[in-house]
Formats: structure tokens, C-alpha cells, sequence
């Protein structure tokens, strides 16, 4: 009995981890509202009004030959992250629209 509720407790841990890392890499989408160059940081307000202040890094892939200073206020844009040390870093993304003017 106590090999099968250790078993179970087992399972429970892995699933658990497992849901965590899941949630973490699953993509985000949103419109930057803004940009610290220096910092390689964005804000990006989701549609359920929910908002991600990101990082970005020289590993960071961007999408469709986009650089860091292309990026726009008003931009939509759907990203991937992992949060390491409190923050969210962006392991990917990509402009889906380009913000007007």
C-alpha cells in the first residue's frame, strides 16, 4: 500500500512540474505599449487586459528578419517566455502587425 501512495504522490509531482513548465512556454500575444531600448524591455497588454512587462536578449529569436529596434508602440506581437529570477524572458517572437504611422 505505501508503495502505491508513494507512486501516486510520484506521479502528482511530475504532472505538477509538468503543467508549471507548460505554462510558462506558452504563447502570449498582445500590443506593445512600451519600450525601453536600453533595457531590451517591452510592455505588452493582453486583450483580457492583462499586461507583461518582458525582456529580451541577444538569444531572443525574432521572427521574419525583425530587430529590436523596429519594434513599434502599438505593435501587436505574440511571444514565448520563460520566467527565470522574477522576470519574464522572451525566447521568441514575432510582429503579427505593424502598429499605423
Amino acid at each position: 500500500m505505501k508503495k502505491v501512495l508513494a507512486t501516486a504522490f510520484a506521479a502528482l509531482f511530475v504532472f505538477l512540474i509538468a503543467a508549471s513548465a507548460y505554462a510558462e512556454n506558452r504563447p502570449h500575444e498582445g500590443k506593445i505599449t512600451r519600450i525601453e531600448q536600453p533595457a531590451m524591455m517591452l510592455t505588452v497588454q493582453g486583450e483580457k487586459g492583462d499586461s507583461w512587462d518582458v525582456y529580451l536578449t541577444e538569444t531572443t529569436k525574432l521572427k521574419k528578419k525583425l530587430t529590436f529596434g523596429e519594434l513599434r508602440e502599438g505593435d501587436s506581437v505574440h511571444f514565448l517566455f520563460v520566467e527565470k529570477d522574477g522576470k519574464k524572458w522572451v525566447t521568441e517572437l514575432r510582429r503579427t502587425h505593424k502598429a499605423k504611422g
